[in-house]
Order: structure tokens, then sequence, then C-alpha cells
């Protein structure tokens, strides 16, 4: 690449600039929209089963340890 291609490159990169930046997403500062409130306890349903499982399984653990001392 000489150097008039590369001047080419950069007024067509120049050119669009404006229009790119056009498009990126301002941010406002406000917190991102949550799902229905029905999502919401689907949701933390899933997270209060998942700790109940894994307090079942570490409890599990600290039985088996036992026996085998």
């Amino acid at each position: 690449m000489d150097l008039m291609d590369l001047m080419d490159v950069m007024h067509g990169i120049q050119g669009t600039a404006p229009a790119l930046a056009a498009e990126v997403p301002r941010h406002t500062g406000e917190l991102a929209r949550t799902g229905s409130t029905a999502e919401q306890l689907w949701l933390l349903g899933g997270v209060a089963l998942s700790l109940t499982a894994a307090g079942v399984i570490a409890v599990a653990a600290v039985r088996g340890r036992n026996r085998d001392h």
C-alpha cells in the first residue's frame, strides 16, 4: 500500500466517523430495565434452590468426613 492509498482510506474513514459516532448509545446513568415480577420471582426461586442444593451437598460432605475418622 502506498501513501496515496493510505490517504484515500483515511479520507473514507473521516467521512464515516460522524455517522458511526451517532450510532453509539449514550449512557444516561439510569438502571437497566428489569423483567416482570413473575420473571424476577422465578429467578429468585432458582437462586434459592441452587443455594439450598449447595448447602445439602456441603452437609452431606461434612457428615461423610466424620465417619472416616
